[in-house]
């Protein structure tokens, strides 16, 4: 969940407009878009946070990670 409330997946559906658009944009199969209403994949949500066109910032503790021992930048690129 964002600071916005909002999922990963619902950013990306409103990005892209439809499950098999996403698929399409991250080259899955449309059943494995619709796995990611519940959880999206960390890959996923790290190539989202350095892409300029979609409104995401990584949050490591979403997937079990502390931020403390890991050395990233988590500033949202700039367009």
């Amino acid at each position: 969940m964002t600071k916005t409330g909002r999922t990963l997946y619902q950013i990306l559906k409103d990005k892209y407009g439809s499950d098999s658009e996403i698929a399409k944009a991250f080259s899955v199969e449309r059943p494995t878009v619709f796995t990611w209403r519940k959880t999206t994949p960390e890959k996923i949500a790290l190539l989202c946070h350095i892409s300029p066109e979609i409104p995401y910032t990584y949050n490591p503790a979403e997937y079990g990670r502390n931020q403390e021992n890991l050395s990233l930048v988590l500033t949202k690129p700039a367009r």
